[in-house]
C-alpha cells in the first residue's frame, strides 16, 4: 500500500469528470523544484492541477481528489480520447526536465506503489498508464517526463499480478454479441469492411485464413475487374458480379492466370507501401514460405555494428544481414532459439508493434500471450469494449483477436475460441 499522502495542500483547478470513469494515468514533470510546482499547480491563475505531487524524497502530495477532472493534459489525445482530463489521473514529478537530472530511488518508490495501487483501484490496463510527451498534440509539445526510466517503470508496476476482481464468465449465449463487437473494431482498424454473407468472407474463415490485414482493393486484367482481399494467411480473389467464384493466390499457377496473379502481387505491395519487384529475395521468399501478406516496406536496423534488412509480413517478420540478401531469417525462428529478450528479436519485435500504431509490452499479459501462441502480426493499437457491465481490452492480430477483462490480466482469451 502507499504510504502516507498529505491531503493538507489543495489545489483549486479541478472540474467535473462529466460521469467518465477512471481508466488512465499521465505521468508529468515538474520542470522545477517542489516548492515552485505548489505555488503554480494551486494558484487559481495558473489553471492547472494534477492530482498527486511527488518529491524527490519520495512525499506524496494528494492536491486534487480522484473524483474530480484536474487540469494537467492540456490539448491531448490518445487511442482517439480526446477528453484526457476526464478520465485520467494526473501525476507531477519533482524534476527539472532536462534529461539530467535523476528520479531517485524513494520517489521512484513512491510512484511505483502510487501507480500499482490506482491500477488495482481502478483497473486500468497497461496500455493507458502513459507519459504527458506520449499524448499531448501536437507531437512533440512536452517533453516530460525527460529521462525517465519508462520501461524500467512499467516493468515494476505489472512485474506481478495486481489484485483482480472474481472472475465472471461470460454465458455462452453472449458470446456472439461480445465476438461481433471485438470483430467490428478489428476490422475497423484495417480499414475492411466486414459482408458476413459474402462469399469471400464465408470461404476464409471456413479456410481458417484470419483477418483481414488491410482494406479490400480492385485490379484490372485484359479488361475485367477483380476485388481482392488479403487475409492473415493468404489473399483472396473474385470477379466483380460473380461474387460466387473466390480464388486463392496461392492456387492462381497455371500459366493463363499470371495476369492476374502478377496483378495481385503488385497491388498487395503497394498496399505494404512497397513496389513489387519478383528479383527481389524477400518477395520470392514470401512466394514460397507461407508467412502471408506483406504488410510493411523493407527497413533496416543496427545492432552495434552489425545491419539488418527486415520486413514485416501477416504471419512472420524475416531479415537478412546488408548485402547478404539471401541468408534470409524468421522472427520466430529467433525467438525459439534465442529468447525474445536478444537484441535483434527485441528490436524486430519493437518495430512489428510500432508499425501498427501500437507499442511491444513484454510484461503485460496479452502480449506474453501472443508470443505464445503466435496469432501473426497485430493490425493495430489495443482498445476497449464494455460488454454486460465490464470492460475489456482486446488487440487484434492477423489470425485472432486475444482479449481480457480489465483487472484480469492472466485470463487473456482468444475470439476464435469463442466463436
Amino acid at each position: 500500500m502507499t504510504g502516507a499522502i498529505n491531503t493538507s495542500i489543495r489545489s483549486p483547478n479541478y472540474g467535473s469528470r462529466n460521469g467518465r470513469s477512471i481508466s488512465m494515468i499521465v505521468i508529468h514533470a515538474t520542470a522545477g523544484t517542489v516548492r515552485s510546482a505548489l505555488a503554480w499547480l494551486t494558484n487559481p491563475a495558473s489553471r492547472v492541477s494534477a492530482h498527486y505531487l511527488i518529491d524527490k524524497a519520495g512525499q506524496i502530495y494528494r492536491l486534487v481528489p480522484d473524483e474530480y477532472a484536474a487540469w494537467h493534459a492540456g490539448r491531448a489525445a490518445w487511442r482517439g480520447e480526446t477528453a484526457i482530463n476526464d478520465i485520467s489521473l494526473g501525476i507531477e514529478l519533482e524534476n527539472a526536465n532536462n534529461g539530467r537530472d535523476p528520479y531517485p530511488a524513494t520517489q521512484m518508490e513512491s510512484l511505483v506503489q502510487l501507480t500499482r495501487d490506482k491500477v488495482a483501484q481502478y483497473r486500468i490496463a497497461p496500455d493507458m498508464v502513459v507519459r504527458h510527451l506520449d499524448i499531448a498534440i501536437p507531437r512533440g509539445r512536452k517533453s516530460d517526463p525527460a529521462g525517465f526510466p519508462w520501461n524500467d517503470f512499467l516493468r515494476q508496476v505489472f512485474a506481478e499480478p495486481i489484485d483482480a476482481l472474481p472472475e465472471h464468465p461470460i454465458p455462452p449465449v453472449r458470446y456472439a454479441t461480445l465476438s461481433q463487437m471485438l470483430l467490428h473494431e478489428a476490422y475497423r482498424q484495417v480499414g475492411a469492411v466486414e459482408w458476413s454473407d459474402w462469399t469471400m468472407f464465408r470461404t476464409a474463415r471456413a479456410a481458417g485464413l484470419g483477418l483481414p490485414v488491410a482494406p479490400a482493393f480492385e485490379v484490372t486484367v485484359a479488361g475485367r475487374s477483380y476485388i481482392g482481399q488479403s487475409f492473415g494467411r493468404e489473399t483472396l480473389v473474385s470477379p466483380i458480379a460473380e461474387w460466387k467464384r473466390v480464388d486463392r493466390l496461392s492456387m492462381l499457377t497455371a500459366p493463363e492466370h499470371q495476369p492476374l496473379r502478377e496483378a495481385l502481387l503488385r497491388a498487395i505491395y503497394a498496399q505494404a507501401g512497397e513496389t513489387y519487384r519478383p528479383d527481389w529475395a524477400f518477395h520470392q521468399y514470401a512466394q514460397h514460405t507461407p508467412i502471408g501478406p506483406p504488410l510493411s516496406p523493407g527497413f533496416r536496423i543496427r545492432i552495434d555494428d552489425d545491419e539488418w534488412v527486415a520486413a514485416i509480413y501477416a504471419l512472420d517478420v524475416i531479415y537478412c544481414p546488408v548485402n547478404r540478401w539471401r541468408a534470409i531469417s524468421r522472427l520466430s525462428d529467433l525467438i525459439a532459439s534465442q529468447g525474445e529478450r536478444d537484441p535483434l528479436a527485441m528490436a524486430l519485435i519493437e518495430r512489428l508493434y510500432e508499425r501498427a500504431g501500437s507499442q511491444w509490452r513484454p510484461n503485460w499479459s496479452l502480449h506474453q500471450h501472443a508470443l505464445r501462441c503466435q496469432p501473426g502480426a497485430p493490425l493495430g493499437r489495443s482498445f476497449r469494449v464494455s460488454f454486460d457491465g465490464r470492460d475489456y481490452v482486446a488487440e487484434a492480430f492477423a489470425l485472432d483477436v486475444l482479449f481480457c477483462a480489465i483487472g484480469e490480466w492472466d485470463n487473456v482469451q482468444r475470439l476464435s475460441e469463442i466463436v
